[in-house]
């Protein structure tokens, strides 16, 4: 019986660390790799080869071919390793015509073209003022506009979130109230919890029956957890 624990010691001492290059693995290390002239390649896969991977185990690890880097999945999605802040996104504009009428909402003028700073694994622009979310997540949303010829009298205005087709929050609900056509601005901030494939759309209204001229339109997606 003495003799077949010792065995069975040994055995369980054989396996619970592996070394690779090495004869005496750290009794720390599950698996231990030495070398000196040669590397450790993990799977290496394209962005959409790495996202189609069903149920990935947390801890994953892929070299993404796309963006050539590093990508690990967490509890919240695949990771760019070498991420130092936090994934953001940000649209802005100058200049041009802003469409209005009254009681309409309208999506933010702003697409591909218009992308100041962008995370390709966290957002997905699919047209003006429509992003799709990658990620799952708690993100911190804003947007601004600015017009130079806001019309005298009273101008109800907002800005909208909807979330996959519903309103999810007001950004900004207020009237404009000035005396002669002139400068106007407006911005407004949340914070939502999101989730992988939500669309979101930025939307304005401005209660006005004439089109106005844009001066400024931005807005940004901070991802914070």
């Amino acid at each position: 019986m003495k003799t077949i624990f010792v065995f069975l010691l040994m055995s369980y001492t054989c396996f619970s660390q592996v070394g690779i290059g090495t004869n005496t693995p750290s009794p720390n290390s599950l698996l231990e790799i030495s070398s000196t002239d040669k590397v450790f390649v993990p799977p290496r896969m394209t962005n959409a080869q790495m996202l189609a991977i069903s149920s990935p185990l947390i801890g994953s690890i892929v070299y993404n071919t796309t963006f050539n880097s590093i990508y690990i999945y967490n509890s919240l999605g695949w990771k760019n390793a070498s991420d130092t802040d936090n994934s953001s996104l940000i649209c802005k504009k100058n200049g041009g015509t802003l469409t209005v009428s009254n009681n309409t909402y309208y999506n933010f003028p702003l697409n591909h073209s218009h992308i100041q700073t962008g995370n390709p694994i966290t957002y997905e622009i699919l047209s003006n003022g429509k992003i799709r979310i990658k990620e799952n997540g708690i993100y911190m949303i804003g947007a601004q506009l600015s017009v130079n010829n806001m019309p005298s009298g009273k101008k109800a205005y907002s800005i909208a979130l909807f979330k996959n087709g519903q309103l999810l929050g007001l950004l900004n609900k207020n009237e404009s109230e000035q005396t002669i056509s002139d400068y106007w601005g407006t911005s407004g901030i949340m914070t939502f919890n999101l989730s992988i494939n939500d669309e979101i759309d930025i939307k304005y209204l401005i209660n006005h029956s004439t089109n106005l001229n844009l001066v400024f339109a931005a807005f940004s997606f901070v991802k914070i957890n």
